[in-house]
């Protein structure tokens, strides 16, 4: 049986975050600088993105960044971020961090950018 995909990114710093999730029906809602609006997603970019999630070892990330105490207090204006993945089959990953990202985080961005067609800022 297929699973709900969850495919959910929100991040940001002072300003408005930058917000996107797939919805039902390949449909998908996006915040971007403050406006928010909805798009039609190709069933093969949705397959190409699990296919690069995988390549990117995405799943292989920890739940939390920095993943050990800091020496000191970060700042209070920094980026944090939240990703919720949820693929065809089950797997899923829940990660979230604050000025600290995972290796291949800017690619992740790329493809989160290509499959929504929005300019996520970091």
């Amino acid at each position: 049986m297929k699973k709900k995909e969850v495919i959910s990114y929100d991040g940001g710093s002072m300003g408005p975050s930058d917000s996107v999730q797939l919805l039902d029906n390949c449909e998908a809602l996006i915040l971007n600088g403050g406006a928010q609006y909805k798009i039609k997603i190709e069933e093969r970019k949705i397959l190409t993105f699990w296919k690069n999630i995988e390549i990117l070892g995405v799943w292989n990330w920890r739940k939390k960044y920095p993943y050990v105490k800091p020496k000191y207090e970060p700042m209070l204006d920094g980026y944090s971020w939240e990703l919720k993945l949820r693929d065809r089959n089950g797997r899923a990953k829940y990660c979230t961090g604050y000025e600290s990202f995972p290796r291949n985080f800017k690619k992740l961005i790329y493809e989160l950018d290509d499959l929504f067609d929005s300019k996520i800022e970091f």
